[in-house]
């Protein structure tokens, strides 16, 4: 009993979490909130009980399979890999692990939800752009002091380098077209001793929001690259004042 069923459940766990986090690894915080956890365990706990079923099913009819094989293959079932008939993959392969890809997806959803909120969350609340542009100033900065880590490759450097650089110029365009748009209402509210229209109340709304949405696609990156206990270090960033981003340190 424990051999069959137990040593292959023991086995798959920890095989199927490093998969998880091999898979996900640019995608998302499996541990980031309770749902994306929640979601993350039950596909451990589906893989193990498929790898446990598998075993105390099937080895009584093949002796010759170590129970732990059977749980070490299940967990591996998970990595990334071509289509079926591309990769030789035998049948049983598909069985251990039937329901691991609407887990999966499940999970890949809840993660891609949870970034999106995190993003948004901290890229919202400004009064306006001049703030707004100061922190995705620092934001940079700090991605790019953090980009040359152990086992990234030079051409994943490069690129990572390159897609910062070019998110946080999105960001600087959207807050200097904001800043324009600010200057021109303001100096034609204040020539003509008027309020603003209803029309140039959407057209400030509107260049603030592009902004907002240009920072968040930056911070973005700061979710996929870091880990959690990296969003104090953001915090930090987002509470300075605008002006320590000009006399502060050039990395966070």
């Amino acid at each position: 009993m424990l051999a069959e069923w137990v040593l292959p459940a023991a086995v798959c766990a920890p095989v199927t979490w490093v998969c998880l986090v091999w898979r996900f690894r640019e995608d998302g915080r499996l541990l980031g909130t309770v749902r994306s956890t929640l979601a993350a365990v039950a596909v451990v706990l589906w893989t193990s009980g498929m790898a446990a079923l598998a075993s105390g099913l099937l080895l009584p009819h093949a002796s010759s399979v170590p129970p732990a094989a059977v749980g070490a293959v299940a967990g591996l079932g998970l990595v990334p890999k071509r289509k079926l008939e591309q990769s030789g993959e035998h049948p049983l392969m598909a069985i251990v692990t039937l329901g691991d890809s609407l887990l999966l997806s499940g999970l890949a959803l809840r993660l891609q939800t949870d970034r999106a909120e995190w993003s948004y969350r901290m890229s919202s609340g400004f009064q306006d752009c001049w703030d707004l542009d100061a922190f995705a100033d620092r934001v940079c900065r700090h991605l790019l002091s953090r980009v040359d880590t152990s086992g990234r490759t030079g051409r994943a450097r490069t690129n990572l380098k390159r897609e910062i650089v070019e998110r946080h110029r999105d960001v600087r365009t959207a807050a200097q077209k904001w800043i324009t748009v600010e200057t021109k209402i303001e100096k034609s509210c204040q020539q003509q001793a008027r309020e603003r229209t209803r029309e140039e109340l959407r057209q400030a709304r509107r260049a603030f929001g592009e902004a907002e949405q240009y920072c968040a696609y930056l911070l973005d990156l700061a979710h996929a690259h870091g880990k959690r206990s990296d969003d104090k270090k953001i915090m930090e960033l987002r509470r300075r004042s605008p002006w320590e981003a000009v006399a502060g340190p050039s990395a966070g």
